[in-house]
């Protein structure tokens, strides 16, 4: 459990890092953005857009398609940066941003079924329990803090994420095989089940 921790807060720290080098980096991309018009949450509604039109190329030009995916996680990357940007980083906004990257990854999970480009049993197994990890670590993080909102982004959870999505992506472009990305798929869904299972207990002993 203490090494459990340890790495959480480690993971926190990271992130952090991660997100203040991000910012300064797309300050002129984000300045262009607000000049003409845009917002962190046009941003987060765009992004969905273009993954519902991405996945109906998907069956026509996979390669294609994988290219406007990887074009929507640079819209992902944009909206929260905005919003700091902007002064406008609100709990409202953070639920539109958790509600988006959701829809996000399960309208990928989802392509990926449609195709039958991995094993369709441990991919919807994934689109099942992925949210519900979500939500039970974002209960165990925020319940009993002073916010309108329970839901807040957890950004770490997204490696499970980019390990699949990172795995798909090496098939697409030629660089890695479908075996391979279904063994990466089995090991991930096998972390989510173990951090859910560990959630699920801090919750549920916290009730009590």
């Amino acid at each position: 459990m203490m090494i459990l921790k340890k790495i959480d807060i480690w993971l926190d720290k990271l992130n952090v890092k991660i997100q203040e080098s991000k910012d300064k980096l797309l300050r002129p991309v984000l300045f262009f953005l607000r000049k003409i018009g845009f917002t962190a949450n046009i941003l987060s509604t765009l992004k969905v857009v273009v993954a519902c039109l991405a996945v109906y190329i998907a069956r026509e030009n996979l390669i294609f398609a994988a290219w406007v995916f990887m074009g929507v996680y640079f819209l992902d990357v944009l909206d929260g940066s905005m919003a700091r940007y902007m002064g406008k980083n609100s709990d409202r906004g953070k639920f539109i941003d958790v509600f988006t990257d959701q829809a996000i990854y399960t309208l990928i999970v989802f392509t990926l079924i449609l195709i039958d480009f991995l094993d369709i049993k441990a991919l919807a197994y994934n689109l099942l329990v992925v949210p519900v990890l979500y939500l039970f670590v974002i209960i165990e993080r925020n319940e009993g803090k002073p916010t309108d909102w329970v839901i807040k982004p957890v950004a770490k959870l997204t490696y499970y994420k980019i390990l699949i999505l990172g795995a798909a992506l090496m098939v697409v472009f030629g660089w890695g095989s479908k075996v391979t990305a279904n063994w990466v798929l089995y090991f991930t869904n096998f972390l989510v089940t173990l951090h859910l299972i560990h959630s699920y207990g801090v919750v549920i002993k916290r009730k009590a």
